[in-house]
């Protein structure tokens, strides 16, 4: 997907459909703990229905040894996945100046609740008050990507052909055309944004990556050890300052599809290989999927969310942003940021269910998230670390609240305005 905003913090998610390589990660290196084999799976044979067709559509202007390239890529992509393309992907190549271009203006098409969230991330701590969210950050880091509106799978290329590590893209960005084109993926994860479901958006996007991600891994276990040095050297050699610099929630969500999607796919890959890989595709919609499951796969079809059926308050001169669902991954990255990784990881653990309600007048946000965990203990463990957070995070002239309510879920209310965090207070105490 172009990421226009994969802060999935529960409260921005990108309207776009589209699937993206991010050259700085997972796609470079496996998750820490997890296997780099693909042999390690049982032992399963996928036959494959012969080709119907032999040339790729539209490339007919790059020399013939591309195209043989680029259809090879295609076998074998379809070799990793076991799927097998109905019809010819359409590959559109572009420069690398011509892509930046086609992602800054996609990105910049779809980022009119960028203001609302500012503010919101402001408001949490998690954003100095001078840093505004813009476009430069998502442009650097973009490899190449499949728009599933169009079926288009754009890519650059240099003018003496594919590096080594355009073709692990290649690999990573055909998997996604794949699977769309086999099992229709566009059209769920375009539902949940379009649905508000955040979390759950955030739990398909990481089956989606980690699929990608995980053909990509079994490619480049194909390649030579020359071929390798160059795949990792040209990888490391990525300008991701941008990336670097940025708040640390920011650099958490953009990561997470892909490291801990990988993980996800890979635990699954080395029981069945791809069999509840494909079936999650139709599956996880209907679960409803959440980042939990993807944090824990053993938690997949299992530990499903509980649902705080809320109304959201009505707020005087504020916009009700959205209603949704904040997830484990939301409350962990934010809590890391401020007090510490192991904080946001144990506090996070034991994640049951919850509601969230953003509101922004324009210049101001207001929040209210009602939590509710597997335990009692794991509702007061969420409760002590959100009110170190708020001691820390929100400004003293801000407001910030944080209990227990008597019908035992947890509140945090946070708001710009004092009198508006009162009037949730209220709302929700009634």
């Amino acid at each position: 997907m172009i990421i226009a905003c994969a802060l999935i913090l529960g409260a921005c998610t990108s309207t776009t459909a589209d699937t993206t390589t991010t050259v700085s990660s997972a796609t470079s290196s496996a998750p820490e703990g997890s296997t780099t084999t693909g042999g390690e799976a049982p032992a399963t044979t996928t036959t494959l229905a012969e080709p119907t067709w032999e040339e790729l559509p539209g490339i007919d202007a790059l020399p013939e040894a591309v195209q043989d390239e680029l259809l090879a890529l295609v076998r074998t992509t379809e070799e990793i996945r076991g799927l097998r393309f109905q019809e010819p992907p359409t590959i559109v190549i572009v420069t690398e100046q011509e892509l930046e271009d086609r992602v800054r203006t996609q990105i910049e098409d779809e980022s009119e609740d960028f203001p609302a969230d500012e503010a919101l991330y402001k408001l949490l701590g998690l954003l100095d008050a001078e840093v505004n969210l813009h476009t430069e950050l998502y442009g650097e880091q973009v490899a190449g990507y499949y728009d599933g509106e169009t079926g288009e799978l754009v890519v650059p290329m240099r003018e003496e052909g594919f590096s080594v590590v355009q073709r692990g893209t290649m690999i990573h960005e055909l998997t996604h055309a794949l699977t769309d084109d086999q099992l229709d993926f566009h059209t769920s994860y375009t539902a949940m944004l379009d649905e508000d479901r955040l979390d759950e958006a955030s739990a398909y996007q990481a089956l989606i990556e980690g699929d990608a991600s995980m053909a990509e891994l079994l490619y480049l276990q194909t390649l030579s050890q020359e071929e390798l040095g160059e795949f990792f050297s040209e990888a490391l050699d990525v300008d991701t300052t941008a990336l670097d610099s940025a708040p640390a929630f920011i650099q958490d969500s953009l990561i997470f599809p892909y490291d801990s999607g990988l993980a996800w796919v890979q635990a699954n890959y080395l029981q069945d290989q791809w069999t509840t890989v494909n079936g999650a595709y139709a599956e996880m919609p209907g679960l409803p999927g959440s980042t939990e499951q993807i944090i824990t796969p053993s938690d997949y079809e299992r530990d499903l969310p509980k649902s705080l059926e809320t109304t959201a308050p009505s707020v005087p001169g504020y916009e009700l942003e959205r209603e949704s669902v904040w997830g484990e991954f939301g409350f962990r990255i934010m809590i890391d940021q401020v007090l510490g990784e192991e904080v946001g990881v144990d506090a996070a653990d034991g994640w049951g269910g919850d509601y969230y309600a953003q509101w922004f007048d324009g210049q101001n946000a207001a929040l209210l998230i009602l939590f509710e965990g597997d335990t009692d203990r794991d509702t007061e463990e969420l409760r002590a670390a959100l009110l170190d957070y708020a001691l820390m995070a929100v400004a003293e002239e801000d407001y910030a609240w944080v209990e227990v309510l008597d019908d035992g879920r947890l509140a945090f209310i946070a708001a710009d305005q004092p009198d508006v965090g009162e009037s949730i207070l209220a709302a929700v105490s009634g």
